[in-house]
């Protein structure tokens, strides 16, 4: 009797295993643009760009959105590499200082860590850091801050068993992301746009010299403004 008991609960784990692996994982996308909203969430069309100083997808994307946001206005910015610790170390990235607009379009940067993600952008020791990025995104810009929340703290990313994008990297943290509100309604992209791979190698001065021949970028760069 308990021999058949034993064989029926193995075979029930078996096939509920079975059921598992066959579901299709959901969840937030991630490495690509989703749409979260049909409607504009801000007075006017906002492209945030979150990230921190070290961050190799955020350097990767920091090209593309220069090529993008410097049809909207004037940029001053200086070069930057990844934290060399890091996946995808030293990778040639901007640091965004400021924007002048020339258009109806604004471009907002928050900055969380440091370089080597174990301090605040300005040095301070932290507990905790998704708390931190949290507050800090709810002071700097609010209407993304339920966004962020919901889609990179709440909810699991796609493919990764009920872990949201702030736990895929240690310390768990706010990574790197793209909001953009406007007449088309408001899209995130969690991750990079592009591989930071196909940078690989490049020096800023490089890539800045040849951001209109990088292909990577110029599509990606096309991608952010199609969603304005």
């Amino acid at each position: 009797m308990n021999q058949k008991i034993i064989v029926a609960g193995i075979s029930a784990v078996i096939a509920l295993i079975l059921i598992l692996g066959s579901l299709p994982v959901y969840g937030v996308p991630i490495d690509t643009p989703f749409k979260v909203s049909s409607q504009q969430l801000t007075t006017q069309t906002c492209v945030l760009f979150i990230s921190w100083y070290g961050c190799p997808y955020g350097a990767t994307d920091s090209w593309p959105l220069y090529l993008a946001m410097s049809h909207y206005g004037k940029l001053n910015v200086i070069p930057n590499h990844s934290d060399p610790l890091d996946e995808y170390p030293n990778t040639s990235g901007l640091i965004f200082l400021n924007f002048t607009p020339n258009s109806t379009v604004r471009f907002k940067v928050i900055y969380l860590y440091n370089e080597y993600l174990n301090a605040s952008a300005n040095g301070t020791a932290l507990n905790n850091y998704v708390n931190y990025g949290l507050q800090v995104i709810r002071q700097e810009a609010p209407w993304a801050y339920p966004l962020v929340e919901k889609y990179e703290v709440q909810n699991p990313a796609s493919g990764e068993f009920f872990r949201p994008a702030v736990d895929l990297g240690s310390p768990s943290h706010i990574p790197s992301t793209i909001i953009i509100s406007g007449g088309k309604g408001t899209y995130m992209i969690i991750g990079y746009l592009y591989s930071p791979s196909d940078i690989s190698g490049y020096s800023p001065s490089q890539l800045m010299m040849n951001l209109t021949n990088i292909q990577p970028i110029v599509s990606s760069s096309q991608e952010i403004e199609g969603l304005l």
